[in-house]
């Protein structure tokens, strides 16, 4: 039997803090296919996210997902980054996280924090537009699409977000329909090539703000009220 210690996002993605393979040996991959199978939450194993240890030492040292596990011995599995909801799309990391409220000038906030992480595509939407991370990982699966194809209807990937988000394309419209507002929630939406930029990110924004994910969970409320906002009133 094989023992697999859970910690962070792989925590929460199975709901337990350890589980038992019943095999006499697996691959670290067989490990993360069964974990998978068992996960309520499969999008917080992504494979790029995790540091995974037999008996203490990283996989990755030894033969990575391809590293044998046998009876007996002990895998920990842990998330590489903490809080917000982090995903891979193609060579991008992902990082959405919900804000409980904005207490800074939404247009400063953005560019200083552009500023100091020039590495990173950075944008911060209000939350009420937001049905669910997937909802923004499906609109920047068709802004990345779009820039591969040279059929953005903006000249940055930031705004293009926006406005796909929104369904005009008509920055100042955009802006006005989803752009972050103080004193209400918002969501910051990065993404970048280089995971450890991301990190940097994600470390101000944690020391800075309330971050709570609970702001974007999709609601028949929230579908409703994205109806009306959302799309432009018949003449």
């Amino acid at each position: 039997m094989i023992t697999i210690r859970l910690l962070g996002g792989a925590k929460k993605a199975v709901g337990k803090s350890a589980v038992n393979l019943d095999r006499p040996s697996a691959s670290v991959s067989e490990i993360l296919d069964f974990l998978t199978t068992i996960s309520a939450e499969p999008r917080l194993l992504q494979r790029g996210n995790l540091i995974i240890t037999l008996n203490d030492v990283d996989s990755a040292s030894l033969q990575g997902h391809n590293t044998t596990v046998k009876s007996g011995d002990s895998v920990t599995i842990v998330t590489v980054v903490h809080g917000g909801m982090d995903y891979r799309l193609d060579d991008y990391h992902l990082l959405i996280a919900g804000i409980q409220r904005i207490v800074y000038d939404p247009g400063k906030l953005v560019d200083l924090l552009r500023g100091r992480h020039g590495n990173v595509s950075i944008q911060a939407v209000d939350a009420n537009v937001v049905y669910g991370e997937e909802h923004l990982v499906g609109v920047l699966r068709i802004v990345l699409e779009a820039e591969k194809r040279k059929i953005m209807l903006t000249n940055r990937r930031e705004m293009e977000l926006l406005i796909r988000l929104t369904g005009t394309n008509q920055i100042e419209e955009a802006i006005r329909r989803a752009g972050l507002k103080k004193d209400i929630c918002g969501c910051f939406i990065a993404f970048s090539q280089d995971s450890e930029s991301l990190r940097q990110f994600e470390s101000q924004i944690k020391s800075e703000f309330d971050l709570n994910d609970s702001v974007l969970k999709p609601s028949n409320r929230r579908g409703s009220g994205l109806q009306t906002c959302l799309v432009f009133p018949m003449n």
